[in-house]
């Protein structure tokens, strides 16, 4: 297995910083040990990881024509047979909208791009394709995108970054926009996020009324770099540092 090449075969120059990049998913053959866990996961593992994400009504967060799942006090109440057995009363809910959950959905979308790098699935697919379709949908047209701020809190996006996780679910975003778009050529997703990348530009950086603060979670950084690598646009790669 290869996990790299000489930057000089990419065309970029031989920096010793920049001596080796990442290859492509695509050009990364896994055999073995490894391949048996890959094909695992490309067989079973990416379709439970979204059904656990439809399980916990992740999915209706993300639909701006559905209500929202909204906010559970208490956060988990017991389930179906843990209420029989103690007497409670079930609420129909064993969880509650988490800010983070657009950051599960880039994960989900990330997991199941490299699977369908190792093998297709038109089922999964066709529910990722649908997934897109609501982010697309929920999209302001600023570019902003969090379905915690715009569903559960309008009007105090970006009032906390150290705890409430909107770059860290860019940034996770991002990355499966990028995963997605390099295992099946479909640019929608990445098209939607670099809108909000560029919509993060306008907000944050040195310049006179901007804002200076960065994620209390660190990962919108590293998400950038693949964005600019996958659009070739330099300003994400000036947008991390």
């Amino acid at each position: 297995m290869t996990a790299s090449q000489p930057a000089q075969e990419t065309g970029t120059s031989a920096r010793p910083k920049l001596a080796f990049r990442p290859l492509p998913v695509p050009q990364v053959d896994v055999r073995g040990f490894w391949g048996d866990r890959v094909d695992a996961v490309a067989a079973r593992t990416a379709g439970i990881l979204y059904d656990r994400c439809v399980e916990a009504r992740m999915l209706e967060q993300i639909d701006p024509d559905r209500p929202s799942p909204g906010v559970v006090i208490p956060f988990h109440s017991p389930s179906p047979d843990e209420a029989d057995g103690q007497g409670a009363e079930f609420t129909g809910s064993t969880v509650t909208t988490q800010m983070f959950w657009d950051s599960d959905w880039g994960k989900t979308i990330e997991a199941a791009a490299y699977s369908l790098y190792r093998r297709r699935n038109p089922e999964l697919e066709k529910k990722i394709d649908a997934i897109i379709d609501m982010y697309g949908k929920l999209q302001q047209e600023d570019g902003y995108l969090s379905s915690w701020y715009q569903r559960i809190q309008p009007g105090l996006r970006w009032t906390n970054l150290r705890d409430c996780h909107e770059l860290y679910c860019a940034g996770h975003l991002i990355e499966g926009a990028v995963a997605y778009f390099q295992a099946t050529g479909k640019r929608k997703l990445l098209d939607i996020m670099c809108r909000y990348a560029d919509h993060i530009a306008s907000m944050f950086g040195p310049e006179p009324g901007k804002k200076k603060g960065y994620c209390g979670h660190e990962e919108i950084e590293l998400a950038l770099v693949k964005l600019a690598r996958a659009t070739g646009e330099k300003r994400y790669m000036e947008l991390a540092k």
